[in-house]
């Protein structure tokens, strides 16, 4: 009796076609370490290139015992992702080590070369080191953590358990994930609440295919920039840091001025800490003076009206709370309005002259 190939089982039974891709990968797998078994020297002195060509013959071999077709089984390392291609819906990405552990470095978590037609893909990890041995995983279920390299990627471990790979703990999916539009800032938020949770003073931020918003890789001081370009950056971060800027604690400031912007300022609390006190409003002396951190976001508040709009991302990641609602520009002003009245007391009118127009002076 001819056995159904996977395709006319796919056609009545998805479910029953990923069942027997996991059976053809776990026979794969014994195959594999039984080889590895005969001549542990031989594969110990694989490359990774030589690994890929072992597997996708392997699989042509196995494939008869499966209802795949070895004619359809085909490596297209270097072209596309995942490296092997099997009956058009499957894939296998093969991943080694010349170490003694299950730990590697992945793909990009952007996908950008993956073949669009693949559906579910496999991890065939080669452990070479020390006494060779091979498993075979869910590509998904193997991926732990995120590095940067160039762009962000994957950190794969094969002893991972389900329950601690990366998407549990972004709370969302593999599939859900690389099929998003904002992947890069769903990561990046990610690790921003995870270093808040730590109390630590980091930030995350990378150079990525998609976006490098300063489209150079020099450093600058923030005393070298244009007149033009320092009052836009300064304004991004009232926009985005208000508490902060509120508060004099720069740190998280500085650190997204050298990632997003590459620009350097070593003395932020002496260039940005507004000492002394507005004493008018429009020409009329004030009763009570107010700080004059009222008088700089007042005065930057035009400029964030202007600019919000395309900050849409970087809200995402810094201060989400302005999305909620239509009217950005307002929602920035409320927030403003309500940092500095529980900073500095209900004297200071913050919404109320920003939207009139009014102006402080010292």
């Amino acid at each position: 009796m001819v056995q159904e190939n996977i395709i006319s089982i796919r056609k009545h039974d998805i479910s029953l076609a990923n069942e027997a891709f996991a059976d053809f990968m776990s026979k794969i797998e014994a195959e594999l370490n039984n080889r590895a078994n005969v001549d542990p020297i031989y594969f110990r002195s694989l490359s990774p290139t030589q690994l890929e060509n072992i597997s996708v013959s392997c699989m042509k071999e196995v494939a008869p015992s499966t209802p795949f077709r070895p004619e359809e089984i085909k490596l297209v390392s270097g072209i596309a992702f995942p490296d092997i291609v099997a009956d058009t819906y499957y894939g296998v990405e093969v991943k080694s080590t010349q170490s003694d552990h299950w730990k590697s470095t992945g793909s990009s978590i952007i996908e950008t070369t993956r073949n669009k037609k693949v559906e579910s893909i496999y991890m065939l990890f080669g452990k070479l080191g020390g006494k060779p041995e091979f498993r075979c995983r869910p590509y998904e279920d193997c991926l732990y953590d995120i590095t940067v390299t160039h762009s962000p990627r994957y950190l794969i471990d094969m002893n991972t358990d389900k329950n601690n790979t990366i998407f549990a703990k972004m709370n969302t999916s593999y599939n859900k994930l690389r099929t998003s539009k904002d992947s890069i800032a769903q990561v990046r938020r990610y690790y921003r609440d995870l270093i808040k949770a730590e109390d630590r003073q980091a930030m995350p931020w990378w150079l990525d295919e998609i976006e490098d918003r300063s489209n150079s890789l020099i450093v600058r001081h923030i005393t070298s920039i244009s007149p033009e370009e320092k009052q836009r950056v300064i304004a991004q971060m009232y926009l985005l840091f208000p508490s902060c800027m509120i508060e004099s604690n720069y740190i998280e400031p500085a650190m997204w001025l050298v990632a997003y912007h590459k620009i350097v300022c070593h003395n932020m609390r002496d260039y940005f800490s507004a000492g002394g006190r507005a004493r008018y409003l429009n020409g009329q002396e004030l009763s009570i003076p107010v700080p004059a951190i009222v008088k700089r976001f007042l005065d930057i508040a035009p400029i964030i009206k202007s600019e919000i709009g395309e900050m849409i991302s970087e809200l995402d990641i810094f201060n989400p709370e302005l999305l909620a609602g239509d009217n950005l520009y307002l929602n920035w002003v409320e927030q403003v309005h309500h940092l500095l009245v529980k900073r500095f007391g209900d004297t200071i009118l913050f919404r109320e002259w920003v939207l009139n127009g009014d102006k402080l002076a010292v």
